[in-house]
């Protein structure tokens, strides 16, 4: 081998390991309590070139679908070998035990509560494992065992020693819409900072029911009448024409869900659409075809 293939192959080799040293934090511990540092504390203890980043830890308490839907938006945009530490509903107990993700070529460390379908979709490709763990008993999960698998993987450890494959995990089917000979039955699964509804339905199943047909949209008991999938804005500033701020419409957002927005929102004003229209996530979202 040439020098500079050697030379190439050594860099490439110490840029994969610099991506698993990439650790990215999931959690619906909040910002008040010492959960967050004592779990950074715990990753630089065991990997101190760790780069930890933090996707949220501000997801509703115990909401897995809130879960899934952050890192569905986040986890795309970083390089293989990331890790991504899941701590939402993470409590382990005798039936359910840790288990570890390999998708897309990055590694998800969850507890089986039923993430890991709500993530993926059932898209091929998920490889699963039960992680073994010698006891599962602790108050503090996420800080016992997901580090600890973290700085296993770091080291290199075949995703094989850490565990053996699994298929049995929950499997959760509250996020896929229900689609009926005139209706798509879904419902309300984030309402982002600016107060806008994020709904279950994708532009690719509307537009795969839709076939052509116009509709009528209904969030709770907001609506959208006579509307149409090209129709239906793409960028939240394609409104702003002949809109007055704190009017709704729809827009398909960056992970192409279906989403009722308000020009301007803003919640700590005249509100958003969740604020103005009393949604909330788990609300009942449909669409009737015309």
């Amino acid at each position: 081998m040439a020098n500079w293939q050697f030379f190439l192959t050594f860099v490439r080799a110490n840029e994969a390991m610099d991506n698993i040293n990439i650790i990215t934090l999931t959690t619906d511990f909040g910002e008040q309590d010492y959960s967050v540092g004592a779990l950074k504390g715990q990753l630089y203890g065991l990997i101190p070139k760790a780069r930890i980043v933090d996707i949220s830890h501000q997801v509703d308490r115990y909401s897995i679908t809130e879960a899934a839907y952050l890192l569905q938006g986040a986890y795309r945009h970083f390089p293989e070998g990331t890790i991504h530490i899941m701590g939402v509903n993470n409590e382990l107990s005798a039936e359910r035990g840790l288990l570890l993700l390999v998708y897309e070529g990055q590694y998800f460390i969850t507890a089986d509560n039923g993430f890991i379908a709500l993530f993926t979709r059932n898209k091929k490709g998920a490889e699963v494992y039960l992680l073994n763990l010698e006891d599962r008993r602790s108050i503090f999960p996420t800080l016992a065992f997901s580090t600890k698998i973290a700085q296993r993987l770091c080291q290199g450890t075949p995703v094989a020693v850490l565990g053996t494959p699994y298929s049995e995990h929950l499997y959760i089917s509250n996020f896929i819409p229900k689609v009926r000979a005139q209706r798509i039955e879904g419902s309300v699964i984030y309402i982002d900072h600016f107060g806008n509804v994020v709904s279950n339905i994708t532009e690719a199943l509307l537009r795969e029911e839709a076939k052509g047909r116009r509709f009528n949209v209904y969030f709770r008991y907001q609506s959208v009448d006579n509307s149409s999938v090209e129709e239906i804005c793409s960028q939240y500033n394609q409104k702003e024409d002949g809109l007055s701020a704190g009017n709704p419409f729809l827009v398909f957002n960056h992970l192409k869900y279906l989403e009722m927005a308000i020009d301007k929102a803003n919640p700590k004003s005249f509100g958003g659409s969740a604020s103005l229209m009393g949604i909330h996530v788990g609300d009942p979202v449909s669409i009737d075809f015309i």
